[in-house]
Order: structure tokens, then sequence, then C-alpha cells
């Protein structure tokens, strides 16, 4: 079912609970305020009887119809419906007012019980077919004799007044819930249109794989712009992972066609009859670019592992401690350059020591290769508020402003000859950039040609 008739259907339910508590209380409400007047009208005039009839102005014996001489006049237009009548004590009606004719209010044993008894109670009493009648009984002392006096009113217009507005009110309920479903069944359709249209979009994003579309929502600033907004940014996301994906495939089959084309050309000289020379210098092209090709392979998976989520292997790592051994080797391999360090605190976090260890000497080894002989790389580890800051600097030949957005891009290189010449695969610095995000931190790069560049990492700790 769709989600509108859902919500249509929920909105529709709650309106009935509402109307049908809120009918059922003026209903009640109602009722007992009509029975109560009801009940002060027989409160009265059973009070004006009492007075009326004074037992030292009657006759001895009695005479019951000096009683009903004395009856007060029931007025029909004040109070309709309303009856007076005695009874003695074998149930027998002794008195009735006039307008009860040849009739007698119904007798209920019960009332009549109470009543004798000197209590005076008030009881619904049925009176023929769909017809009630509400009883006030009380006690009438007389002389040495003692009557029961009824004072009763008709509930049939109260009955016909509550039967009709049984009715009103449920065709008011019918009324109001179609009404509120149909406009209910459009406001929602209207304001779901467009999570259609979001719908209908990524279907065909789905069946063209076009991923320029865009929902592009103009409308107000709710829930659903929201949505509208975050599916337009997870398309520009997939859209640049996908461009992204695709500039890989691209880069990685152009780095690998490079030494599969030299190995393939230095086994097709080493089948022909060359001098020894050759085929020596043949070999060693050979094991070099399948080193370099090893590198790359290695590389790469590194990146995919890096790229896969966040660090599953955990333990306590001394950065200080990476950074004296980062030292220790590059010293071995720099040559006449020059590896300090800075200013370094001994400053710990929870994570992968070979990890780390990688994001370093990625660095360490971009700056050894862009500093001449004898320059300087200086390393250097501090604390900044709750993250802890590396900084690899050197004063190499630096970068070219147009080259620093790119720079931690997967295959990207300033100098593409001189990275391959010395050993580059183009992807240490897209690794170290994935190491620091899977920490929660990131990476960025200062430089300025001809005076060196400084790469600055930020991991949580």
């Amino acid at each position: 079912m769709p989600i509108r008739w859902r919500l249509t259907l929920w909105f529709s339910l709650i309106l009935l609970i509402v109307l049908t508590l809120t009918g059922g209380v003026l209903y009640t409400v109602l009722q007992s305020y009509l029975t109560n007047e009801v009940d002060d009208n027989l409160r009265a005039y059973s009070a004006h009887v009492h007075g009326t009839l004074k037992s030292d102005e009657l006759p001895q014996p009695l005479d019951y119809d000096v009683i009903h001489a004395k009856l007060p006049l029931v007025n029909e237009f004040a109070s309709p419906g309303l009856y007076i009548q005695i009874l003695d004590r074998n149930d027998v009606v002794v008195v009735k007012s006039d307008n009860l004719g040849q009739r007698e209010l119904p007798v209920s044993p019960t009332l009549v019980e109470k009543g004798f008894s000197g209590s005076a109670v008030i009881e619904t009493v049925p009176s023929g077919v769909d017809a009630r009648v509400r009883i006030m009984a009380s006690a009438l002392y007389l002389r040495d004799q003692t009557l029961l006096l009824e004072v009763a009113q008709s509930l049939k217009p109260i009955d016909v007044t509550m039967s009709r507005l049984r009715w009103a009110l449920l065709a008011a309920t019918l009324v109001a819930l179609i009404l509120a479903s149909l406009s209910g069944a459009g406001i929602v359709r209207r304001a779901l249109a467009p999570v259609e249209r979001i719908s209908r979009i990524a279907q065909s994003i789905e069946a063209s794989s076009d991923l320029s579309r865009r929902v592009a929502y103009k409308g107000p600033s709710d829930e659903i712009a929201n949505l509208a907004t975050t599916f337009d940014h997870m398309i520009e996301h997939l859209s640049k992972v996908f461009e992204s994906q695709k500039n890989f495939i691209a880069d990685a089959s152009h780095e690998l066609r490079s030494p599969l084309t030299v190995m393939q050309g230095n086994l097709d000289l080493l089948k022909r009859k060359i001098s020894e020379e050759d085929r020596r210098a043949s070999k060693k092209s050979i094991e070099a670019e399948t080193e370099r090709m090893g590198k790359i392979v290695n590389d790469l998976l590194l990146l995919a592992e890096v790229e896969s989520g966040p660090v599953e292997r955990r333990e306590t790592v001394s950065l200080a401690g990476i950074v004296l051994e980062e030292v220790g080797r590059a010293q071995s391999l720099s040559g006449n350059r020059r590896i300090v360090v800075g200013r370094l605190e001994g400053l710990s976090l929870s994570g992968d020591t070979y990890r780390l260890r990688q994001l370093l000497s990625n660095l360490v080894d971009n700056a050894v290769r862009y500093t001449q002989d004898a320059g300087t790389v200086t390393l250097s580890l501090v604390r900044d508020d709750r993250w802890a800051r590396l900084e690899v600097a050197d004063n190499g030949i630096g970068i070219s402003p147009e080259h620093l957005p790119n720079i931690f891009d997967r295959f990207y290189r300033v100098d593409k000859s001189r990275s391959r010449a010395g050993g580059g695969t183009g992807l240490g610095l897209a690794i170290v950039k994935g190491i620091a995000e899977q920490y929660g931190g990131k990476v960025k790069v200062t430089s300025e040609p001809g005076k060196g560049s400084t790469f600055t990492v930020w991991l949580s700790i």
C-alpha cells in the first residue's frame, strides 16, 4: 500500500477516535445536564406539594377529594409532562393530578419500598413502549396515615433530543471523515510529490547510468528538502567516486602497461641472436620493470585496504618512537641529505603500528626524493588540542601552486619523468591521505617553489 494511503488511513483513524471521544463526552454531559434539570424540577414540585398538604389543615378522617383539591396546579407550559400521584400502603392510587386522566404512573416496588421507609428517592421507570418517566418518591405524613407522594416527569422530550443528537453526531463524524480523507489524501500526495520525483529520478539513473541528473528541489526548507538535498549530494558523491574509479583504472592500466611494454620488448630481443652484453642488459631491464610492477601492485593493494574502512587492528602506538625509528631508517638511505628531528613530544594513540609507520615513511621518502644533496628534512611531532600534529618539512625544490590541489590524487606526479626515475609509483601521498582519514584526521601541504614543502598530518588522539 502506498505511504500516502497509509498516512491518510492513520489520520482518518486518529480523527475518528478524536471525534468519537468528543461526541461521547458531549452526549454524556448534555444527558447528565438534562437529567439533573428534571431532578431539580421534581424536587421543587415535591417540596411544593409537601408545603401545600399540611397535616393540621386536613379534615379527620382524611378526605382524598380535599387532598386532590389542595394539590398545586401543574403548569403544562412551564413544566410539560409533569405528573403527581399519591399511593396508600396497599399501592392503591388515592389521588392523582388531572393531567394523568385515566392513566396512572408505573409502579416500581423498589421505589415504593424506599419511599415508605422515609427516604426521598428518584428513579427512572419504563412506561409503555419506548417511553420512560423519572419519578421521585417520598413519604407523605398526613394525620394518622402515611401515604407515598410520587412526582414524575416524562423523559420523552429528552429521549427524542438525545436520539437526534446521536444521529447528528454520527452524520457529522461520517462527513468529517470523508472530507478529512479526501483532503488529507490530496495534501499528503502533494507533500510527497518530491519523494515520488526522487524515486523517478533514481529509477532513471539506474536505467541510464546517468549520474548528471539532480532533483534540484525548490520548495520550503523542511524534511523533504533535506531528503532531496541529501539525495543530490549522494548522487554527486557517487558521480565523483565513479569518475575517480574510472580514472583510477585508466591510470593503473597506463602505469602497468609501460613496464609490460618494456618487458615484452626485452623478451622479444632475447629471442634474437644478440651479444652477451645486450642479453645481460635486457635481463637487468626486465628485473627492474618487474620490481617496479611489484611496487605498484603492492601499493594498490595497500591503498585498497586503507580505503576499505576504519582501522581494525588496535594497539597503543608511540608516535614519538615511530618518528625516531623513521629518522634512523631515512639517514641510511638519504645520502648527503640531513634528516633531523625538530620539536618532539611523547605522544601515543590507539592504532596500527604498521599503517602509521607506512604513513610517515611515505612522507619522508617523498621529501628525500625532492630534496637536493646537502638539503635538510625535518620531522616534528607536537600536540595540537586533541590532535597529534606530525610535520615533515624539507628545503627542496618545492611544488608549484597549480599542482597543490591534486597532489594527493592517485598516480598524480608533479614531474613524471623524475618520479618514475626515482622509483615512485605515484600512490605514496594517496596512501598517506587514506591512513590519516582512517584516524579521523587529515593531511595538508604548504609549498613554495625553490624553497621547499611542509606536509602536516593531524591524527586524533
